[in-house]
């Protein structure tokens, strides 16, 4: 462990001895049963299809996750740590199955009105939109090898309708050290690579990289 994360992980469970059962186990006790508060709304009607292609892959990749959408209520907020005073907005995750329309090619459905907008702390309404989105790929699904997330914040994906995030070929299968043994962490999984634009990639990169394409489109009635 590197001497700065071993003296914040020695500072933290200082203040959690400090704190009887320990301010960490608060925060996140909070943070779940709150949560349980939070509504789907049962009608949901602003719909958009969200596709996701991938091009040019070095082998076969295999869907790892369901799409996740990140909703948060950036007008209200609750305390998650009565020992610090410290605030946080609702969040909430959802996940939508992703259908294979063709080969490596899939689709699925979000709604950005999915959670239901309500007076959860009797402050006032708050109003979900959603924040973030991602799936995931990996070569054949082994722990140890490469994990490929395709991600984002919505409003980029939004405003721009159409999103591609560029992978190095040669972390697949396997993101490897520089003497050739596959990179794992401790919990023996290996290096997730998230993307980048192409225009972060020098010219000589660009030969060996392959793509995977985000697009949105709003469903009609």
């Amino acid at each position: 462990m590197k001497p700065l994360a071993a003296l914040l992980t020695a500072t933290l469970l200082s203040a959690a001895s400090l704190t009887g059962c320990g301010w960490l186990e608060e925060r996140m006790d909070i943070q779940k049963q709150t949560e349980k508060r939070f509504r789907l709304n049962p009608n949901p009607k602003e719909a958009y299809r969200i596709r996701i292609k991938i091009d040019g892959a070095p082998g076969p990749m295999k869907l790892m996750t369901e799409m996740y959408t990140g909703y948060k209520a950036w007008n209200c907020q609750y305390t998650i740590n009565h020992f610090e005073g410290a605030d946080t907005e609702p969040a909430k995750d959802i996940q939508t199955p992703m259908q294979s329309i063709g080969e490596n090619e899939y689709e699925t459905v979000v709604y950005f009105d999915a959670m239901l907008d309500e007076d959860y702390f009797g402050q006032g309404v708050c109003h979900w939109e959603p924040e973030n989105f991602g799936v995931s790929f990996k070569a054949t699904g082994k722990p140890e090898e490469t994990e490929f997330n395709v991600s984002d914040v919505m409003e980029n994906l939004l405003k721009e309708k159409k999103l591609v995030k560029y992978y190095w070929n040669g972390a697949y299968p396997y993101y490897r050290n520089d003497d050739g043994t596959v990179y794992l962490r401790s919990d023996g999984t290996n290096f997730t690579d998230f993307g980048e634009p192409l225009e972060w990639f020098s010219p000589e990169r660009r030969q060996d990289l392959f793509s995977i394409t985000i697009t949105f489109e709003e469903v009609k009635p």
